[in-house]
Formats: structure tokens, sequence, C-alpha cells
């Protein structure tokens, strides 16, 4: 009689185990697909998909996301599943106000790298505030999307290092190119204005607001590899030249983004992701020097 009992306990709780991983897995891929839809298919740098700067699907996803989330938050089986999709939320609504462009800067310019840096300084404007805000708002605190002073000096040092590695190889990019022009003190804080402004904001939009909200429903692993393929895949069409072409791009920012990702949740700080990614995005400033 012990026996089958045991049996039938063994039974029912691999079950169990094995359904649980199925859940894991079916909502791992249908928090892909979302995060596809805001990023690939609402991307608004390139017109490849009819969705491409389409305000109508802006509108429409933004409200479907706080629909969905609203509602599950009222379901006391399915509650858990309400972060996520408000994450979703916050980051469709960011792409619905970075679609009106009421905060572009608009400064006549032949500067091309001043151009960029106001360009992304516009983008930052338009969709951090709005996710500091929508994180607020219901109570959520800052810390939930890894604005926190976490893990201090691991932040540091991977951020720093890496940030002074890639800024060595971008330096030796532009020297194999043909030379680093003069460089005045204008260009150096336009550069870092760049770099910093995109770094922040992508970090907190791809990521951030994110990777806590997936974590609980789906897994450290899954968080770290559905955030990392939208931000992989929607840069496959960017205008920026990379050897290899879109596709070896996607990939090597899908690789960026797990480290990122990785050491966001690890450190439970932006700090370290954020001066990573300012590092790497100094390798999209070298042929942009070029032209200067």
């Amino acid at each position: 009689m012990a026996g089958v009992l045991y049996l039938a306990l063994w039974t029912i709780h691999h079950v169990a185990k094995g359904a649980q991983a199925m859940r894991k897995l079916v909502v791992s891929i249908c928090l892909l697909l979302a995060g596809m839809a805001v990023f690939v298919l609402g991307c608004p740098y390139y017109s490849i998909f009819p969705t491409n700067n389409n305000q109508i699907y802006y509108v429409a996803l933004t409200a479907f996301f706080l629909v969905v989330a609203l509602a599950l938050r009222k379901s006391r089986s399915l509650a858990r599943y309400a972060p996520p999709a408000y994450g979703l939320f916050i980051a469709s609504a960011a792409l619905l106000f970075l679609s009106t462009g009421v905060l572009n800067i608009r400064v006549p310019t032949t500067d091309p790298v001043q151009e960029i840096a106001l360009d992304k300084l516009s983008q930052f404007l338009h969709v951090v505030p709005l996710i500091l805000a929508l994180t607020l708002i219901p109570g959520d605190n800052l810390k939930s999307i890894f604005i926190a002073r976490g893990n201090l000096k691991a932040g540091l040092i991977f951020g720093g290092v890496s940030f002074l590695i890639w800024a060595v190889l971008a330096y030796l990019l532009q020297a194999g190119a043909g030379g680093l022009p003069a460089l005045t003190g204008r260009t150096v804080l336009f550069i870092l204005l760049f770099v910093f402004a995109n770094s922040i904001m992508e970090e907190l939009w791809f990521r951030g607001i994110f990777l806590k909200r997936y974590q609980a429903v789906a897994g450290r692993l899954a968080a770290i590899l559905i955030t990392a393929i939208p931000f992989g895949a929607s840069h496959v069409n960017a205008t920026y030249e990379f050897p290899g072409g879109g596709i070896v791009f996607g990939i090597v920012v899908f690789v960026l983004g797990v480290v990122g990702a990785y050491a966001m949740l690890k450190d439970d700080s932006l700090l370290g992701p954020v001066l990573f990614h300012a590092g790497y995005d100094l390798m999209i400033i070298v042929p942009i020097l070029n032209s200067v």
C-alpha cells in the first residue's frame, strides 16, 4: 500500500513538473511574440512591415496590452501574468509617444555627429520619462526596473572596464579606416550624448521594464533570451553599416543583449549594462566620424 501511494505521489509530482515546464514554455513563447510585435513590427526606424511607423498600429497595440494587463490583474488565477503584460503596455506606449515627435529637437546643423546626437536625445526624451512615469503610477518603485545602486562595485568594474575596451576598439577601428580626425571638445560631448542617451533608453526599454516581470513567470534564462531576441531582431534592418550585413549585425546585437540582461539581473542595476552598451555604441560613431 505504501509503495502504491509513493508511486502515485511520484507520478503527480513529475506530471506537475512537466506541466509547469510546459506552462513556462508557452508563456515564454507568448512573451517573445509580444516583444516582436512591439520592437520589430512596430520599429519606427525602418519601413519593412506595414506596421512600422504606423500610429494606428501603435494605438491598437498599446490599448490591447493595457486591456490585457487590467483583465489579468482582476483574475485571481492569472494575476501573476499582469506585470509582464503591463511591461508590454509601457513599451508600446513609449513607441506611440515617440511616433508623435512632439519633443523632437530641431536645430539646423551640418555636423553629422551633432545631428545624430540631438536625434537620439529627442528619442530619449520621448521614451525614458514615460517609462519612469508609467512605472511609478501603479505603485511600483524604480528598483523594479533596475534604477538602483545594486552591486555598485561589480557594476562599475564590469561597465567601466568594458567601456574602456570598446573605446580602444573604436579608436583602433577609426585609425585603421584612415586616421582619427582632430576631435574638438564639442564633438566629444556630442559623441557622449549619443552613446549615453541611447544606452540608457535602450537598456530601460528593451530590458529594464521586462526582466524582473518576465523572470517571475518564465524563469531567469527565458527572461534573458526573450528580451535579447527582439533586441537583436529589431537591429537587423538598422541603417548602420556593419561587416557581414544586417543578419550578422542582428546576431551580434542579440549576443550583446544577452550579456547586458545577464549583468542587469546579476548586479540588480542599470549601471554596468548602460556603460557596456555605451561602449559598444562608440563603434557606431566610427563611420560617422569618417564623414566629418
